[in-house]
């Protein structure tokens, strides 16, 4: 795959996770276009800069952005080549979970044992049916206690129904059509003013994609303005610098990117404004917005506002011609700093970022923004990996802190990992939170096509619950290939949850596989074989709650609950 693809495809999975806003201009559409420029941006510095301190610094970001791209895909790549299949054609799941737990102090109580005997010989079932290409889903969900099916649930969904079923209520399939959709509604509501037909549309990944030209506009005009905008004297360069990592010491080149206040704000400034006269940056945006509010537009009123292109565009427009504005109250009285180590691949190996905001109208209330990253390989096939936020406040004592590190050591196929993620929030007026998450992990398998993993994982509370105690194990199993177009999980988990002298210990075993196939299971429903839920009459719904309460006495004879 050439980093041009993967430029592209990491553009679109960022657009498709990002959350729909609820109203237009908001800063989260801002944010999304400096996502946009950000990115673009660094597609063009990759193809046109030379070796200066400027030019360097600016190309070991792309170094660093495609040498990760590259990873995920060796790493994961077997798992996204099937994702990306099941998303053109059709596939079938099913999961499976069981388990158990125990808890000593329990132990005497006939009730307890009664709940420990049901839940050990319980397994939930989860099976899927689906067929993108012609937006088609159907589901399954049962609950079996030893001999006995405590629940069972089907759904599905078509362009034209969706229906559901449920034996404890009735034998047979409930659907909706949904050009019907107004019509039931005023069934229950005679107000009902909203849509009379129903539209689902889901979103695809190809809808959000950045065109060539698309991608080519961004990259050039914005590669351009931040090559233009970000002097050759904020930069300096410094060759074979020592780093420290762990006991060894190693030789990197280090990059400094400095800009005084006035600079920061110059700089912040010229960007909000070339955004604002960017018609064609606005389009795109504008247009993805609206793809994903068609989504959701049927059932959330707000979202609909949003369906129209135009309007979206037109929003925006004033959204950052706006922000134009207000940016000049936005400062910044340390200004920029960024320092980052390169290696002779030119790829950042350690990077550390600092700056602070505040207003023109409440200079004393200072917000500082500090953030590392590292990602150094050393010794005999060990690396080091951190991500580093701090967040904190002039004015009081409030800081928010997040550290994730990462040790590996590899050998072979297989490798060992220690991960440590701490979160740490202080606040004069309120209680601190201090949280650490620890997992050592053994991985065989450097490939996620056949890969084994057995982890051990412990989440310490803190000052929150003092003593509580929340530690497990996983073993893992996983075999993908995406040509045979099968992937199979296998999990089996232990935790350990409450106080050292009254905790629980859980067991959870989930099996899950996927295949893709040439055609999905969907089921046909109508009125020969299914209740339309237009015609369901009082005195329907009164058989259906009679029948649901012998149903469920029957299933507690069953299981022989009184």
């Amino acid at each position: 795959m050439s980093d041009e693809n993967k430029t592209r495809e990491e553009t679109a999975a960022s657009l498709e996770t990002a959350p729909a806003p609820r109203k237009a201009p908001t800063k989260l559409i801002i944010g999304l276009a400096i996502l946009f420029v950000l990115i673009g941006a660094a597609v063009t510095f990759g193809y046109v800069f030379t070796k200066s301190p400027k030019q360097l610094y600016l190309i070991s970001e792309v170094n660093t952005y495609n040498k990760m791209a590259e990873e995920i895909e060796t790493k994961y790549g077997e798992s996204l080549a099937f994702q990306e299949k099941a998303l053109e054609q059709p596939s079938s799941s099913a999961a499976s979970i069981s388990g158990d737990f125990s808890m000593n102090s329990l132990a005497a109580d006939p009730s307890y044992q009664m709940i420990q005997d049901m839940i050990s010989k319980s397994t939930i079932n989860v099976k899927t049916e689906q067929d993108p290409k012609k937006q088609e889903t159907y589901g399954s969900l049962t609950l079996d206690i030893g001999n006995t099916k405590a629940l069972d649930v089907e759904g599905y969904q078509t362009k034209e129904q969706i229906g559901f079923k449920a034996p404890i209520l009735a034998n047979q399939f409930f659907y909706l059509n949904l050009d019907e959709y107004g019509q039931v509604m005023r069934m229950f509501d005679p107000s009902y003013t909203g849509p009379d037909k129903l539209e689902l549309n889901q979103i695809k990944v190809e809808d959000l994609e950045l065109t060539e030209k698309e991608k080519k506009a961004i990259a050039t005009k914005y590669g351009k303005f931040f090559y233009d905008n970000l002097d050759e004297d904020y930069f300096t360069k410094e060759k074979n610098a020592e780093y420290k990592q762990g006991d060894e010491t190693l030789k990197f080149t280090r990059l400094k990117l400095e800009m005084n206040q006035e600079q920061t704000e110059k700089f912040v400034q010229k960007l909000v404004a070339e955004m604002a006269k960017d018609d064609e940056l606005q389009t795109i945006i504008a247009k993805r917005v609206a793809t994903i509010a068609e989504s959701s537009a049927a059932t959330d009123p707000e979202m609909a506002e949003l369906t129209d292109e135009k309007e979206v565009k037109k929003q925006l427009k004033e959204g950052l011609d706006e922000f134009k504005t207000d940016v000049k109250d936005l400062k910044f009285p340390k200004g920029f700093k960024s320092t980052v180590y390169i290696n002779d691949d030119e790829v950042i190996v350690d990077r550390n970022v600092e700056f602070a905001a505040t207003s023109a109208d409440d200079k004393d209330n200072v917000g500082n923004v500090k953030v590392a990253t590292k990602d150094v390989e050393y010794a005999d096939n060990k690396r080091a990996q951190q991500l580093a936020l701090t967040i904190g406040n002039d004015n009081n004592d409030s800081k928010v802190e997040l550290d994730v590190t990462n040790d590996i050591t590899a050998d072979g196929e297989k490798s060992s990992e220690k991960l440590v993620a701490s979160v740490n929030a202080s606040d004069s007026t309120t209680e601190d939170l201090n949280l650490k998450f620890t997992m050592d992990s053994v991985v065989n398998g450097k490939t996620d096509a056949k890969q084994t993993a057995d982890r051990k994982f412990t989440l310490d509370l803190g000052d929150q619950a003092p003593g509580y105690t929340f530690s497990g194990d996983l073993k893992q199993d996983q075999n993908i290939d995406a040509s045979k177009g099968k992937s199979d999980y296998k999990f089996d988990i232990n935790l350990k949850v409450g106080m050292p002298t009254d905790s629980a210990d859980i067991n959870l075993k989930i099996n899950s596989n996927s295949e893709l196939k040439d055609a999905a299971d969907i089921p046909a429903i109508d009125s020969k074989n299914g209740k339309n839920v237009k015609d369901i009459t009082p005195v329907d719904l009164m058989k259906i709650q009679e029948d649901f309460y012998t149903n469920l006495q029957g299933l507690m004879m069953d299981l022989d609950i009184s």
